[in-house]
């Protein structure tokens, strides 16, 4: 582990790539909030068999629930306040309020699904799905964020706008059985700076070179349609399970590295060939995601539950490697996350739907030495509605047009903050009860061919 006087220096460089507010941006609204009306409105638990193009993210296999292509825009809203209140300490900050943060995010995304007719001599329907997304305010599309902070912070909601994925799925691989695969793509970037400087900071002769290499995040899906797996084209199932549709995720986790390598020459102080400053961190951290859902049809209604395993654990290791987190011996759960939500078909046109979630938080600590990460448990609910028009002004191709709200309410929890700069280290300087609410409106204009 570097000395605190390296660190620093390491802090200084990272400088050079943080962004200086955290909010939701693209890359991780996907998880936090859902992408779109029927993922945000139903709090997820629609998210294993909506087919439309954002299944490429969640279950890539639910493109093959419908023959019908799409082209969507989404335009989405969240509002967090992420607060932290003092229970005063022994050496307590000077804090203006509770809020921690109250940044906004405004998303743009643009999706595509579409019938690869014709690319393969089989009559299997193949499907192809993609999914474009940046945060409409930001000018940097890869911005990375790890600070440590005195006053706290919030180890999830943090920002980065840019999102792709991409993907296709398959129909009757086996009767009754559909399969998909699809991909996000993250960034690992490079940097390497060198300069000659004063005392004062002051710098001349400076190199800086940045490169950044995409990755791939894999994902893959499967959905069952019982009664046709089972029965046929008949009915052989009691009680109306004929109709039961059974779904089977995984997402690999996923993260954007960075990594800085500095050299600094101070003439008199710090001869050539110079201190060498080496800093790696990570942004934006999703992890590995297995999951089950159940769908069942009931009239009008569809009613629907699924079970999320999320694999924070993982992310012990990764912070352990971490040049500016290492210090704080970070520990995480596994955390299993339960969604149900209920969809009710008014009309020909109109659909509507809700949904709700648990999760609890994977952090295991009320104590990060310097980092002072914050977390709670969450509830989650979301109302939505979609219509359809039959046809589309100019176009002439039907248009879905879809409404949601969410709201997240995030329960309180004690933390002590830590540093190493403080009089009191190694006790507590602080201790903060930490809460926040979040709400997220959606809205997308989807054509349908």
């Amino acid at each position: 582990m570097p000395s605190g006087k390296n660190k620093r220096l390491s802090l200084l460089a990272a400088a050079l790539f943080s962004p200086c507010i955290a909010s939701a941006g693209a890359g991780d609204s996907a998880t936090n909030y859902g992408l779109g009306p029927m993922n945000v409105g139903s709090a997820l638990a629609f998210s294993p068999f909506t087919s439309n193009s954002w299944s490429v993210y969640y279950n890539p296999a639910a493109m093959a629930r419908s023959p019908e292509g799409e082209l969507s825009t989404i335009v989405q809203y969240g509002d967090q306040e992420l607060r932290a209140k003092s229970l005063g300490g022994t050496a307590p900050l000077a804090r203006e309020n509770d809020v921690l943060s109250d940044a906004s995010s405004e998303l743009l995304l643009i999706g595509l699904k579409t019938r690869m007719a014709g690319v393969t001599s089989t009559e299997t329907p193949i499907y192809f799905g993609l999914n474009v997304g940046v945060d409409e305010f930001t000018s940097n599309l890869v911005p990375y964020q790890a600070n440590t902070s005195q006053k706290g912070q919030f180890l999830r909601y943090e920002s980065q706008p840019l999102y792709l994925a991409f993907g296709g799925a398959v129909s009757n691989i086996v009767r009754g059985v559909d399969l998909g695969i699809s991909a996000r793509l993250t960034l690992e970037a490079k940097a390497s700076m060198q300069a000659v400087s004063d005392l004062g900071g002051n710098t001349d002769s400076e190199k800086l070179s940045l490169e950044a290499s995409p990755s791939l995040s894999p994902a893959l899906g499967i959905n069952v349609r019982t009664g046709e797996m089972f029965c046929g084209s008949g009915e052989c199932m009691p009680f109306g399970m004929d109709k039961l549709e059974v779904a089977l995720f995984w997402r690999a986790e996923s993260n954007y590295e960075v990594s800085v390598d500095a050299n600094v020459v101070v003439p008199g102080v710090i001869p050539d060939p110079g201190l060498g400053l080496l800093l790696t961190t990570i942004d934006t951290y999703q992890p590995e995601v297995r999951g089950a859902a159940l769908l069942l049809p009931v009239g009008k209604f569809e009613l629907t539950a699924a079970i999320e395993q999320h694999s924070w654990s993982a992310l012990q290791k990764e912070f352990a490697q971490d040049t500016i987190r290492d210090q704080a011996n970070l520990a995480f759960d596994d955390v299993t996350i339960p969604r149900i939500g209920v969809s009710y078909q008014w009309s020909d046109s109109l659909k509507l739907f809700a949904g709700a979630a648990i999760e609890d938080s994977p952090l295991q600590s009320n104590r990060s030495q310097d980092v002072n990460y914050l977390d709670t448990d969450k509830k989650v609910l979301g109302l939505g509605a979609s219509y359809r028009l039959a046809s589309a002004p100019l176009v002439n191709m039907p248009l879905e047009i879809a409404l949601a709200y969410q709201y997240q309410m995030l329960d309180e929890a004690d933390f002590e903050l830590t540093s190493i700069d403080s009089p009191t280290h190694p006790a507590p300087y602080e201790t903060v009860t930490a809460d926040g609410e979040i709400q997220v409106f959606s809205s997308s204009f989807s054509l349908k061919f």
